[in-house]
Formats: C-alpha cells, structure tokens, sequence
C-alpha cells in the first residue's frame, strides 16, 4: 500500500513540472537547416570507398591467364623454361566411389534452385546499386 503512495505522489510531482515546461516550437527553416548540418557533415565523412582488387592486381591476373594460355606445356612444343616431367598415371589407380549416382533429383527441385540462385544474383546486384547510390 506504501509503494502505491510513492507512486502517487511521484506521478503528482511529474504533472506539476510538466504543466509548467514551456512548449518550445521550431524555427520555420529548421527542417531545411537540419538537411543542410546532415549534408554538410556526410560530405566531410571519414569513409573513402575504395577497390578490393586494385589495378596492379588486375594487370597481374590478366597476364598470368595470357601467360597460362599461351605458354606451351607439351614436350613436343619449345618453351622457354625447361619443367620437369609429372608423371599423373597415379591418379589412374585411385579408385573414389560415385556417391552421387545414386541420388536422384527431380526437375522441380532443379528448376527452384536454379530460380533460386537467379534471385539471389538479381538482389546482390539491386543491393549493390542501392548502398553505392547511398553512399554519393
């Protein structure tokens, strides 16, 4: 019954206070000065999107491939480093069961995985446009 007192009371304190806070209202241009503080401070924000994979990188990728393609591995072409011979007649001899003969998988099941995976593809690239677009 005490408690309930308290409560009372403390709820008789908030009215009193409250009546007596003047209601503040804001300028007529406060949205429009807001706007213009949030602006002003996204434009000086520390966050620089940068590249994963620079330049460099890709000029390095792109002439191993080329390299891969056009430098020749069979014994009968003239190449300009001299490898060593791999025998791989030893892959021949190893012998892995095929578990997947036995699971059979309906049309429907692949149709919906392959929908899918085109949904997914199509709401990376969305999602993608969308946060680059938020972040000019």
């Amino acid at each position: 019954m005490g408690e309930n007192k308290h409560i009372k009371e403390l709820d008789a304190f908030a009215k009193k206070y409250v009546r007596e806070i003047q209601s503040e209202s804001p300028s007529k241009d406060f949205t429009n000065s807001l706007m213009q503080a949030i602006l002003a401070e996204s434009k000086s924000t520390v966050f620089k999107p940068t590249v994963l994979i620079s330049k460099k990188v890709w000029f390095l990728i792109f002439g191993l491939i080329v390299a891969v393609i056009f430098i020749p591995f069979n014994s009968s072409e003239k190449s300009f480093i001299n490898l060593p011979k791999v025998d791989f007649s030893f892959f021949d001899k190893i012998q892995i069961p095929n578990f997947l003969e036995s699971i059979a998988i309906s049309n429907t099941v692949l149709y919906s995985v392959f929908f899918f995976g085109l949904m997914i593809i199509a709401q990376v690239v969305f999602l993608k446009n969308h946060f680059n677009k938020r972040l000019e």
